[in-house]
């Protein structure tokens, strides 16, 4: 079963217009603010192929990533406007427009990624395609609280990778400047933004068991389109059936210290959790002190 059936069955068996539980946790900080920072970076022809530190398996699996976000970045921009008018907290109404200004400016920095990577030959168009054909089944196959309660999930994903990516400094200095400053402003504002498509699945009555369900099924699906786009990639730069390359997997995912495996575990663990919010990791210091750093280099 999918996760466009699986979704309409939640949502059927639990209405949108349900009441909403008396466990609702509480929202994101209320005197928490955040703004768009427009991004316009320039690609130039000679940014280094194997950008991550030399690293062939880490550089694709972030390109895996990036060449997701122009459609499922739009996706979740429409699944939050699809309920905005639902909500009558002003904070959170601030916090939704600063979310869609946020997505919009990485959907455009990815695009013109996504571009970079097809002028290296590589298939980032037809895997952007693939990404598209993923989120018009969605938005046709069910109806908009699946939209949002897909949302909630791959922003606790999104969260929880931006946290890692920021909290490694080793990762981060391997990058080239040009890459890193556009992961480094991606995931600061996607900490930012966390709690946002969360906040308004549950001020609109969105159920836990709805949530808890559409995480099994979204996490089973992103896994298989992240593998999916790196093995991709990694053929189409005839590197895939290289040991070399799957021992840099080994250790990027895996690795007892920065392993993205181990490092990001217990956060996913904690979204199935009936009290969980997105705030209970609280990272305001970590997004002021990288706040500070990108204005410095600014």
């Amino acid at each position: 079963m999918g996760i466009q059936q699986y979704l309409r069955l939640s949502i059927m068996q639990h209405p949108s217009d349900a009441p909403t539980s008396p466990d609702v946790p509480t929202l994101s900080p209320p005197d928490f603010e955040f703004d768009v920072r427009p991004i316009r970076l320039q690609w130039p022809d000679d940014l280094p192929r194997y950008w991550y530190g030399g690293d062939i398996f880490a550089t694709h699996f972030m390109n895996a990533l990036s060449v997701t976000f122009p459609h499922g970045e739009k996706l979740f921009i429409d699944s939050v406007r699809a309920y905005r008018d639902r909500n009558t907290d002003p904070t959170l109404e601030r916090q939704i427009r600063a979310f869609i200004g946020q997505e919009g400016w990485h959907r455009n920095a990815h695009q013109a990624f996504n571009d970079w990577l097809d002028s290296q030959g590589l298939p980032a168009s037809k895997l952007d395609a693939l990404t598209e054909k993923r989120t018009t089944q969605i938005r046709e196959k069910i109806p908009p609280r699946g939209w949002l309660a897909a949302t909630v999930c791959l922003e606790h994903f999104t969260a929880i990778f931006a946290e890692k990516i920021l909290l490694d400094e080793q990762g981060l200095q391997a990058m080239h400047p040009h890459f890193r400053q556009l992961w480094t402003w991606h995931a600061l504002e996607e900490l930012e933004h966390k709690g946002v498509a969360f906040d308004l699945f549950k001020v609109t009555a969105g159920k836990n068991s709805t949530r808890i369900r559409a995480m099994v099924l979204v996490t089973l699906n992103f896994t298989w389109d992240i593998s999916r786009n790196l093995v991709m990639l990694l053929h189409a730069d005839r590197k895939l059936f290289s040991p070399r390359v799957w021992g840099q997997g080994l250790r990027f995912l895996f690795g007892p210290r920065q392993g993205l495996i181990w490092r990001t575990l217990p956060a996913w663990l904690q979204f199935f959790r009936r009290d969980f919010h997105p705030w209970q990791r609280d990272d305001r210091d970590l997004i002021h002190r990288v706040q500070q750093g990108l204005e410095a280099t600014a």
